[in-house]
């Protein structure tokens, strides 16, 4: 049995945890639009986009990769001219000028066409591309799962199998946050040689990100400001830095690829770079970083079962943090009180960080959840730990989190609506 739990868990966290290039959300649309490409004969006539709330919201503004421009209608476009399904969240990787210059062309002919739809999955993109033949995608549920391929409405390819994403999270929502650990500790340090690549590949996306000139430029301004006296140089400051570099890198369109985390890239930032500072800081070993990152990718996902794949609350703030605040917990020694109760104080204090949409300016988001995440953790080991019982804060840690998702489903459910009709 704890064999079998020690596999679901690795495979839960290999699926969420690979490299992407740009934001997830438009490169979802450039991965359906990817998804056609092979069945496309002749000249293209119009492509039609269909989006859910979550998608419409967090691709609307933010950069696509080699372009430093933004909209879900050139993810489509680039996608249908000129993306590799082949190469997942890396979809956009080949795009060049050509590409690029094509794309325009079909958007100045107003050939592209973006609307959401209502009552379909968090995750849902439908492009429907009119050439010789009608070619209709749908991604569903998870960032590159084509659900169907269909030409002049005939199915050429359809995956109506139960994700994996699914299975892992019942099974995860099973567990406790004790039995989590107790896992996490066992797993033969072989397993987790992926975790090192996602180390390696993030805190190489916050080095770039210091000397990148474009975008909001959160980070090298707070490392400036750390230079000149202003800000400390601790461990939350140092957090705080290098995870808005790395976000201004990602969400500004830079060609830098970083390791995601519950299928998000900016969570992905947000997991590994705080437990990373604190890791060397205190001069800690390889293995027990290794192990405190794959944990805090468990905590992420398990957080992101209650609240959803994309909410109406930061993910950074309510699942990368919590998930970081643990790891961090756990690699400094913390007992299991300590480790529940560093994430008791993130939840009592970013809760309600709403999510208007993906764009620069997550880097001053993911760098507040990166900085609180280290400081909730040095709290719960000096045993300042909130009270059970107050606001949202359950008697338990898997309490808090239930009531979490309660609070993004039932209490912020016009939510994201609400946005939406602000930022349109």
């Amino acid at each position: 049995m704890e064999t079998n739990m020690m596999k679901d868990l690795i495979n839960m966290v290999k699926q969420d945890a690979v490299p992407a290039l740009g934001c997830t959300e438009p490169v979802a649309v450039a991965y359906a639009g990817a998804a056609t490409r092979e069945y496309i004969r002749g000249n293209i006539e119009y492509i039609n986009i269909e989006v859910s709330k979550n998608i419409y919201k967090n691709g609307k503004s933010v950069m696509i990769p080699n372009t430093d421009e933004w909209g879900l209608d050139l993810a489509a476009a680039l996608g249908v001219l000129g993306g590799d399904k082949e190469d997942g969240l890396m979809v956009l990787r080949k795009i060049d000028k050509k590409i690029v210059d094509a794309a325009h062309e079909m958007l100045k002919e107003e050939k592209v066409k973006v609307n959401y739809v209502e009552d379909v999955p968090d995750v849902f993109v439908r492009i429907t591309v009119k050439s010789d033949d009608e070619i209709e995608a749908v991604l569903k549920n998870c960032h590159t799962h084509i659900e169907t391929v269909k030409v002049n409405g005939e199915t050429v390819f359809e995956n109506k199998t139960e994700s994996k994403d699914k299975v892992s999270s019942d099974f995860l929502k099973k567990l406790s946050f004790v039995e989590i650990r107790e896992i996490c500790e066992t797993i033969p340090i072989e397993e987790l040689d992926f975790i090192e690549d996602g180390i390696k590949m993030n805190k190489n996306a916050a080095e770039t990100g210091l000397n990148w000139d474009k975008g909001l430029k959160a980070g090298a301004t707070l490392k400036r400001l750390q230079d000149k006296g202003i800000l400390c140089n601790d461990a939350p400051t140092r957090a705080r830095v290098l995870t808005a570099a790395s976000a201004d890198i990602r969400m500004g369109g830079g060609d830098c690829p970083i390791m995601t985390s519950g299928g998000s890239g900016n969570q992905g930032l947000g997991v590994v770079l705080p437990i990373t500072v604190v890791a060397e800081e205190k001069g800690i070993e390889k293995e027990r970083l290794m192990r405190a990152v794959f944990f805090a990718h468990v905590i992420n996902k398990y957080v992101k079962i209650y609240t959803g794949k994309l909410s109406s609350m930061c993910g950074c703030a309510i699942a990368a943090g919590i998930g970081a605040s643990a790891g961090i917990t756990w690699l400094l020694g913390g007992n299991d009180e300590q480790i529940q109760g560093a994430c008791q104080n993130m939840l009592s204090n970013l809760t309600g960080m709403i999510c208007d949409g993906a764009k620069e300016t997550c880097s001053l988001k993911l760098s507040t959840s990166a900085g609180e995440a280290v400081i909730a953790a040095y709290l719960a080991i000096e045993n300042v730990i909130v009270r059970s019982n107050t606001g949202i804060i359950g008697e338990t840690i898997e309490d808090t989190i239930r009531n979490l998702g309660i609070l993004c489903r039932d209490g912020l459910a016009a939510t994201d609506s609400v946005i939406i009709d602000i930022i349109r």
